[in-house]
This record gives C-alpha cells, sequence and structure tokens, in this order.
C-alpha cells in the first residue's frame, strides 16, 4: 500500500508540473524571457546579450542573478530551440526530483522513529500537491533550482556523504540570491547539531569543503564587486523605508527636544532599523498570508493561499505531536532553526513578505502536517469506525484539493494573472514580425504592459544572437529607457511627435482615442491593453 501511495505521488507531482506547461502560467515573465534568450545567446556566441563570455553572474535587468539556471538552460534550448518548454522544463525536472527526494530525506532524518516511512509518504504527498511549490516549480527561475539543490544536500548530509553533501550545497548557493544568506547560518545550525559527524569525518570534510570554495570562489569574487551589490541596494529593507525614517527622525527630534527618554530610544535610528526587519519577519508567519489570498498575491493561485487550509490544523497537531514524541533532541531543533532561519532573507528585502525569498522553508512545514495526520489517526486507532470515517475524509481533502487547485490554476489563474506575465505583448510581436518589412522604422513602448518589451522582442522574435552582438547587442543598462537596434526601438511613445511610416506599439493611453489601430491585443480577461498604430 506504502509503495502505491508513493508512486500515485509521483504521478501527481509529474501531472501537476507537466500539464499544459507552455500555456500556465500564460507567456513566460520578465525573468523567463531575459534567462531564455541569454541562454540562447550562450549556446550560440558563448556570450550573453551584453557580450560577457561565460557570465557567472547574469547582468540582466540590472540586477546581476546568479547564471547557474541559466547554464541549466542551454541543453534543453539545443533539444527543443528557445520555447517556453525548454526555459521552464529544467525547473520541473528538478521540482519532480525535489518530491522524490523528500521522500528519502524524511526517512533519514526520522529513520529511528516508528513512523519515518508513512510519515516520508505523506510528506512528499503534501509537496506533491502543495500550491506554493507548483506554483514556484513551474516557473523557470532560478529560485527552484537553489532550493532543489538545498533538499539534495540536506538529504546527502544525512546519508552521511560528505562530498555530495558540499557539492549541492555550493551549488544551491550559486543558484539564488536568497540562499547567500540562509546557506551560511544553516551550515552553522548543522554543524552545531551534529558536529559529531563533521568531526568523525575531517579527512572528508576538508576535501567536501575544498570542493565547495573551488566551485563558489569565483561566484563570491563576482558577488562582491560594486556593480553585483546594486540588487541588494534596490531591494535592501532599509533602504526602501526611507520616508518612514525621516518620519521617525522628526519624531526623534521632538523626544530629544521634550527630554524623552522613552521616545529617543523608541524612534532611535537603529531601533527603527530592528523594528523594520522584524516586523518583515514576521509577516512571513502571518496566517492569512500563508492560507488565504484575498486579493492577487504574488506566487499564488486565485483563491488559495501558499497552503491548504486543512493543511492549517495538521500542522498545529503535528507541532504539539513533534514536542511530545520520543524524537531526537536535536531533529526538533534541527527543524525549528530551519523555520526560523528561513524567512531572513526576505526579512531584509522589500516586499515582504515574499513566497519566493523563503521558498527554503518547505518542506518543514509538510512535515509537521504529516505528523499532525499521523498523530491524529493513532489517537482514534481505537475507535474503528471512527478511524475509517477520518481515512474517507483525508482521501476526500487530499482529492479536492487536487481538483480545486487544478481548477483555480490552469482555467482561473491564466485569465485574473494574464497581466502579471504581460501576455498581450507575447501575442503582439508575431504580428509585428508579419509587418515589419513594410516598415523602416518600428517602435514599442517600454513602458506598463510594454515594460522591457526589447527582451520579449529578443526572446519571441528568436533574433539572431550572432547579428545582435554584431549591432552592438544590450549596450544600455536594464533600467535605461532606450534599447535601439536595427529598425528597432524601445522607449516611451510620444504620439504627437512620431515621424510618419513608423510602426508604433504602445499601450492603449499612449494614443489618441480617436486614432483607429491596425491590431488590438487584450489579455485573457479581455481587457485591452495594447494597441499597433501606424504613424
Amino acid at each position: 500500500m506504502s509503495r502505491f501511495i508513493f508512486v500515485v505521488t509521483i504521478v501527481l507531482a509529474v501531472f501537476l508540473r507537466f500539464y499544459n506547461l507552455s500555456l500556465v502560467p500564460p507567456s513566460l515573465s520578465l525573468d523567463e524571457v531575459s534567462i531564455g534568450y541569454n541562454a540562447y545567446s550562450i549556446l550560440k556566441t558563448g556570450v550573453d546579450e551584453y557580450g560577457n563570455t561565460f557570465p557567472i553572474l547574469l547582468r540582466a535587468y540590472d540586477d546581476w542573478r546568479p547564471a547557474l539556471y541559466v547554464y541549466l538552460v542551454v541543453p534543453f534550448l539545443y533539444v527543443f530551440g528557445l520555447t517556453t518548454f525548454a526555459v521552464r522544463l529544467p525547473s520541473v525536472i528538478l521540482s519532480i526530483l525535489t518530491v522524490v527526494a523528500t521522500y528519502f530525506l524524511v526517512l533519514q532524518i526520522f529513520k529511528k522513529w516508528q513512523h519515518a516511512s508513512l510519515l516520508g509518504i505523506l510528506t512528499s504527498l503534501f509537496l506533491a500537491i502543495s500550491p506554493w511549490h507548483i506554483y514556484l516549480s513551474r516557473l523557470g527561475h532560478e529560485a527552484n533550482a537553489g532550493f532543489a539543490f538545498f533538499i539534495f544536500s540536506v538529504f546527502f548530509f544525512f546519508r552521511n556523504n560528505i562530498y555530495i553533501f558540499f557539492l549541492f550545497f555550493a551549488l544551491s548557493f550559486a543558484s539564488y540570491q536568497s540562499e547567500k544568506i540562509f546557506l551560511p547560518l544553516f551550515f552553522m545550525v548543522l554543524f552545531f547539531l551534529f558536529k559529531e559527524r563533521f568531526l568523525q569525518r575531517k579527512k572528508e570534510v576538508i576535501l567536501g569543503a575544498c570542493i565547495a570554495v573551488a566551485i563558489l570562489f569565483p561566484f563570491v569574487k563576482a558577488s562582491i564587486a560594486p556593480n553585483a551589490l546594486i540588487r541588494f541596494k534596490a531591494t535592501n529593507i532599509l533602504e526602501s523605508n526611507r520616508d518612514r525614517f525621516e518620519k521617525e527622525a522628526f519624531i526623534l527630534a521632538d523626544a530629544v527636544k521634550d527630554n524623552n527618554i522613552f521616545g529617543q530610544i523608541l524612534h532611535n535610528r537603529r531601533v527603527v532599523a530592528a523594528t523594520i526587519i522584524a516586523e518583515g519577519y514576521l509577516s512571513h508567519f502571518n496566517p492569512f498570508w500563508l492560507f488565504a489570498n484575498f486579493s492577487a498575491d504574488r506566487h499564488k493561485v486565485p483563491d488559495l493561499g501558499l497552503f491548504y487550509l486543512w493543511e492549517g490544523l495538521s500542522i498545529l497537531v503535528g507541532i504539539v505531536a513533534l514536542v511530545k514524541e520520543k524524537i531526537n533532541k536535536n531533529i526538533k531543533l534541527f527543524l525549528l532553526s530551519w523555520v526560523l532561519l528561513a524567512p531572513l532573507p526576505a526579512a531584509i528585502t522589500s516586499d515582504a513578505p515574499h513566497a519566493m525569498r523563503i521558498y527554503t522553508l518547505l518542506p518543514v512545514p509538510q512535515i509537521l502536517a504529516g505528523i499532525g495526520i499521523l498523530q491524529i489517526f493513532s489517537f482514534l486507532k481505537k475507535y474503528q469506525y471512527a478511524k475509517h470515517f477520518l481515512f474517507i475524509l483525508f482521501f476526500l481533502f487530499i482529492t479536492s484539493s487536487v481538483f480545486y487547485f487544478s481548477y483555480k490554476y490552469f482555467v482561473i489563474f491564466p485569465k485574473t494573472q494574464s497581466s502579471s506575465f504581460q501576455y498581450a505583448l507575447s501575442q503582439a510581436i508575431p504580428f509585428v514580425l508579419e509587418k515589419e518589412k513594410k516598415y523602416n522604422k518600428i517602435v514599442f513602448s517600454n513602458q506598463d504592459s510594454l515594460y522591457q518589451s526589447y527582451m520579449f522582442f529578443l526572446f519571441f522574435s528568436r533574433y539572431d544572437p550572432h547579428l545582435y552582438q554584431k549591432q552592438g547587442g544590450t549596450v544600455s543598462g536594464g533600467f535605461e529607457e532606450t534599447h535601439t537596434f536595427d529598425k528597432y526601438e524601445f522607449r516611451p511613445i510620444s504620439y504627437s511627435i512620431e515621424k510618419e511610416k513608423t510602426l508604433l506599439i504602445g499601450n492603449v493611453l499612449d494614443f489618441p482615442k480617436d486614432k483607429k489601430p491596425m491590431m488590438v491585443f487584450t489579455n485573457l480577461d479581455g481587457k485591452e491593453v495594447i494597441k499597433v498604430i501606424e504613424r
């Protein structure tokens, strides 16, 4: 029975991640087109859009992201071409392997517990149907690579394979920005709680650490360069709260004037900074954010939180059960530390709470939910009818969760969130390519629904990277207003001063209302967002 459930779990994981992969999400995201075209450029020319040879960090939109996932995409582009499917496929494969690895990881962590096998199956099942994990795993993004390599590294640590542990630890660190904060702290916890594993294998630890350093040295060197720190400065939560600091400074000045000691302490800049970070950190434990979606929250399916509602009770029961169960104290501290450390990268950056930046919290909630389910069944084992009823109820919860999620994600999500993926722009580009020979100049807006339109054009036109490099490649930085190559310009449109015989692709409000467009492109919700007009 256990094997059957595990097989069903893998089948579910495969289906929920592969089904309609090219069409849901409805178009490639801003990051995905950048990753895809840069991988394509490296495949064809050995350089990225800026002409950098086999970069360690991808400049992209001046966010200098780790380039490892770009290289994972390259072989899939070679096989499938520059397509949405090819960009997302490595992420999907890694996510499915993560579901499998989670099962074996739980077996290793709880190998001395009598219910380890059942817990492993439940944990991998809950991860396989997790709205959070499915959503992110279907994006061609480096966050999923970082998370997958992290889970692999933890598994090999508990398998006592120190070399492979260090290898995947380094790969995770080199995959995603958040891991730079999380992983060093996580490693310290591992060493403190399980130092005997390290001390008993000193030679392996030294050699493994050397492997990790060899992998990470060029990455760390590139990461501390001035340009590479631009992204952190842009997302630093303290930088994004300047207005709050200014307000607090005025209050502090009044407190000093009134000799208000309590006010001077409360509104001190360091205390304010600590408060802002603490608020960001705690926001990730807000039940409403975790279990609901009352608007169009990022990285969430419509009307669903990061977890199903029934998981909430299971997790609470699981926490209580974990405390009471005779499980090694270090394992309990390990799981607690994991939960407490995961939100730190998101707490020091803007836009908290942020599901992608605390991705490494998984699969601890699923482990706790699994323990909770086992505890409930154990409590009712004396009551056969209640136990059978609960099993049927549990089966219905799982089945209804999968069907409800599938409807909300595969049917509703593309319609309500197509604007977030600039769907209309992806549809406008093929139309423009059909008309391009008729015009000497074609201008795309680069604002609102056409933000960073130059990169969408490069991707969806499959623009020859050799030709693009001969024309100078990407010259201006990612946040500059203008990109120009061949007959194309990507800049704000001012209709009244545009030259005649120019094809303009802009937002609806870029043009006079009485000007009849050649074509109008809508999002999947029917809203008109892009017009193509001949000047």
